[in-house]
């Protein structure tokens, strides 16, 4: 095993350190707390597969301690600046995901609400769902950024390929062979807008490479065993779901699934990718969910 250095991410105010787990591994943990005194519950940000705690620093995290949230955001095992086991080829399933979740949100003084982003907010479904029932602690919500619905990946991929082909095959292919990690256009094409700036896609295109793991965030091909996500429990805590019209990783169906499943609030943002948290209009996303917490949890 190995414990990667610290992650080559712009500079700013959070803070770097680690989590132990139960088995002795390290997750990375990001926080930056937010210079206001207040009772809200903390922020936690899950990132999605490919991605890392990093994604979160360069504009939310910041964005969301200035206006009185504590945030945190982690490094899901084996993953970005988490420590690394050597010839492991997936990190874990939606449940084991959700355990290291767990153990990590065990140490916070209060409950949080956890952000998940794209399969990290399909891992953040499973821990909501068994929040309470499973030994895991409590949650005070729950907000949901292009996620993966709780079906699972399978239809939403099935849509894309009815609808454009090509683009199907191109998405697909890039996933497996991880063609974002080493071209622009790959990766513009798969996270990002028309409009962002050519040198931030390669600024982000070159943070996805620096912190990519050769461990899997889970093994897709048994994705059918793991979904769907149970039900949730009667008067579970509120949830949040937000997506972008021009998101081809996650559509504007997945989105409206998750919403019905949920009863959430949702929001459907024009001109947004899939990495709505970096992508030219992130203010918007930003903007959006502070609005919800604001209306939900401001005392």
């Amino acid at each position: 095993m190995r414990l990667l250095g610290t992650v080559n991410c712009p500079a700013s105010s959070t803070t770097e350190t680690t989590h132990n787990l139960p088995d002795g591994l390290k997750l990375q943990v990001l926080y930056q707390r937010s210079s206001k005194s207040t009772d809200r519950p903390p922020l936690l940000f899950i990132h999605g597969s490919g991605h890392g705690a990093w994604c979160w620093q360069e504009h939310f995290m910041p964005y969301f301690a200035e206006r009185g949230w504590d945030t945190y955001a982690l490094s899901l095992r084996a993953q970005a600046g988490s420590e690394q086991v050597e010839g492991l080829k997936y990190a874990g399933t939606l449940s084991s995901h959700a355990d290291d979740i767990a153990s990590f949100i065990a140490t916070l003084p209060c409950a949080p609400i956890l952000v998940g982003h794209s399969f990290g907010g399909l891992i953040a479904q499973q821990y909501y769902v068994s929040a309470g029932t499973q030994g895991l602690p409590s949650l005070a919500g729950l907000a949901l950024l292009a996620p993966a619905p709780p079906s699972g990946n399978k239809e939403l991929v099935n849509r894309l390929l009815r609808k454009n082909f090509m683009l199907g095959v191109r998405l697909t292919w890039g996933f497996i062979t991880k063609s974002y990690l080493r071209n622009d256009a790959a990766c513009r094409e798969m996270f990002f807008s028309g409009d962002l700036p050519e040198a931030d896609v390669a600024r982000y295109r070159q943070l996805l490479a620096d912190n990519a793991s050769p461990t899997l965030i889970m093994d897709l091909s048994k994705m059918n065993e793991m979904v769907p996500i149970a039900a949730p429990q009667a008067n579970s805590p509120p949830v949040f779901v937000l997506g972008g019209d021009s998101d081809i990783v996650v559509d504007v169906p997945a989105v409206d699934e998750t919403a019905g499943v949920y009863n959430a609030e949702q929001v459907v943002l024009a001109n947004m990718a899939h990495d709505v948290m970096l992508d030219t209009r992130w203010p918007e996303a930003a903007a959006a969910l502070n609005s919800w917490l604001e209306k939900t949890f401001s005392k």
